[in-house]
């Protein structure tokens, strides 16, 4: 048990600073894994939008083979994923 567990009543500034410098190293850490859990998410977020944007310029290139009348809507498409994508 330390001196400052064993004073009770009497709050002094170094025991009040002390408290005050735990609490904020408590919100620190909070805001850092608060914020690292957000950037988390969003890097997911982006991965899979990037994936399913990747899967359907795939699907599209394999349909362009077989040929269905659609082919000036599926080549304009190819060419936006291909520039959101970057390939």
């Amino acid at each position: 048990m330390t001196k400052a567990e064993r004073t009770r009543g009497v709050m002094t500034r170094k025991r009040a600073a002390d408290r005050l410098d735990a609490i904020r190293r408590g919100n620190v850490k909070r805001h850092a894994d608060a914020a690292a859990r957000q950037k988390h998410a969003a890097d997911r977020q982006q991965h899979q939008r990037n994936a399913t944007m990747q899967r359907e310029l795939d699907m599209l290139h394999e349909s362009s083979l077989r040929g269905s009348g659609l082919d000036r809507v599926r080549i304009d498409r190819m060419a936006a994923l291909r520039a959101i994508i970057g390939k």
